[in-house]
């Protein structure tokens, strides 16, 4: 597969859109990628499992050891709600913490995916990048991003909250920070193997930005669907295996 310059940066745009169901054809066709597509479910749902568990269990101990007089201050209904409230809570944390670790916890499976997609599109294998680089290189994708996207939609919805019509330019902008990010996050896993640097893999991004574009805002649509994200993880990550190959073939751009 080589990848075509020439083509207008719509249809890029629109190329780097549709790679999700490429991604996903890649998996129905593929028995072999299944155990490693289902490795973030799995992972996921466990740490769910443990992060509501462990609420229902502490929350009402822990609020006894701080409040002992808790039932006859509030009385019986009132201690229930709080507890109720208190467990409800530590819950959606857990799981917000889960869906945050599940991705860099998958790495090593997720990785696999990527190899098994550069195979069937012709990239020559390369050695494993090793389970501690996969681990660190995950991880240091997502806190980026996070620390990139987090202060830069901060100032975009102070603005709006501040001057309303601004929403007519702040509103877009978030959505192309949400996909610059969504993008960055997930090339991380085909481009780090690559063993590419930081600096690398943003000018390969800059180069191939129409494509990344399409790539990133397609992904962060769908993945405001609740479930979407986990659901889809693996076939976007096949899809950026085909995405950074791509970008690798794009000539680079002469020094002005």
């Amino acid at each position: 597969m080589t990848a075509n310059p020439s083509r207008r940066p719509d249809l890029q745009f629109f190329d780097g859109a549709f790679a999700i169901f490429r991604g996903l054809g890649f998996l129905w066709r593929t028995p072999a990628s299944w155990p490693f597509a289902a490795v973030p479910v799995v992972i996921c749902t466990l740490l769910c499992v443990l992060a509501i568990g462990g609420s229902i269990l502490f929350v009402p101990r822990w609020l006894a050891a701080i409040w002992p007089g808790l039932d006859r201050t509030l009385g019986g209904f009132g201690a229930g709600v709080v507890e109720f409230l208190g467990i409800l809570t530590a819950a959606f944390v857990g799981v917000l913490v889960a869906t945050f670790v599940t991705p860099p916890l998958s790495a090593p499976a997720l990785e696999r995916l990527v190899m098994l997609r550069e195979r069937e599109l012709g990239v020559p294998p390369r050695p494993a990048a090793g389970l501690l680089r996969e681990f660190w290189c995950a991880i240091q994708a997502q806190l980026l991003a996070v620390g990139m996207v987090g202060p830069l939609l901060a100032v975009l919805w102070m603005i709006t909250w501040v001057f309303p019509p601004s929403a007519v330019v702040s509103v877009p902008l978030k959505l192309l920070v949400l996909a610059l990010a969504v993008a960055w996050s997930l090339l991380d896993y085909p481009l780090s193997l690559r063993g590419l640097g930081i600096a690398e893999r943003f000018a390969l991004m800059r180069r191939g930005i129409a494509s990344v574009l399409g790539f990133g805002s397609a992904l962060a649509l769908l993945f405001a669907v609740p479930l979407l994200p986990l659901l889809l993880l693996p076939a976007a990550v096949a899809a950026a295996a085909e995405i950074g190959v791509r970008l690798e073939q794009l000539p680079k751009r002469s020094p002005v």
